[in-house]
């Protein structure tokens, strides 16, 4: 992905050490080519990953105020965090052409840049499916990983001033629900479950895919990584 025109993000803090690391080692296990920049919200996790990755930045964020813990949905703090991705993807899309955010407990497992940039032509946002076995009539995507383009609608929707703070947090799904509220205001279209599995995709079907990624969502806090090594999709040792 080197001549890539994507810029592929994903942002981390001392909590969250451990599967942003697994990510990385999941590229470079792969040999996916993957050029991904961490960006760290903490000294910490700075520090952690200037020491073994060579695309890392520091982010001053103006949401967060305990920085390096691992907050799970609808805690205290996780729809604060959640606006702490927006400036983040606002950040480089006012900075590069096309802008791939990367949840950290998601493990990639083939290249997938031409494919992404086959899919982005045309459209604002391309974005994961998240749809759930329980509901399959219900259409539903994935802020976790998304390819969007940088132009005046994007920019003008990731820009945090124009995010409804107060609307966010209170939200169940926080950032992820303002998106699918949202996602029909932009050209966009949804990957493929089978190349792009979400958690319950991935977990019923494992043995028939053959994906590009495997996100591990749907799983709170630690069962994340029990359900990884399960797959054997955790790479640190």
């Amino acid at each position: 992905m080197t001549n890539s025109s994507i810029h592929c993000i994903t942002f981390t803090n001392k909590g969250y050490l451990d599967y942003t690391h697994n990510l990385l080692e999941s590229i470079k296990v792969n040999n996916t080519q993957t050029q991904l920049e961490v960006v760290a919200i903490d000294d910490e996790s700075y520090e952690y990953f200037n020491n073994i990755h060579d695309k890392v930045s520091y982010f001053e964020t103006s949401y967060v105020e305990k920085r390096d813990e691992i907050l799970k949905q609808n805690e205290d703090g996780f729809g604060n965090l959640m606006m702490t991705k927006f400036e983040v993807i606002y950040k480089a899309l006012q900075e590069h052409e096309n802008v791939l955010y990367v949840d950290g407990d998601i493990v990639i497992k083939r290249n997938f840049n031409q494919y992404l940039e086959q899919s982005i032509i045309r459209k604002d946002i391309v974005f994961q499916n998240d749809k759930r076995p329980s509901k399959p009539n219900e259409i539903k995507v994935c802020a976790g990983f998304m390819l969007i383009k940088s132009n005046k609608k994007t920019l003008r929707f990731f820009n945090p001033e124009n995010v409804p703070f107060k609307k966010v947090i209170k939200y169940v799904a926080h950032d992820q629900t303002h998106i699918n509220k949202s996602r029909n205001k932009f050209k966009h279209s949804i990957l493929p479950l089978d190349s792009f599995p979400n958690g319950p995709h991935f977990y019923a079907k494992s043995e028939h895919l053959n994906p590009f990624m495997i996100h591990f969502n749907f799983l709170i806090g630690n069962t994340k990584k029990d359900r990884m090594r399960e797959f054997d999709e955790w790479y640190l040792t």
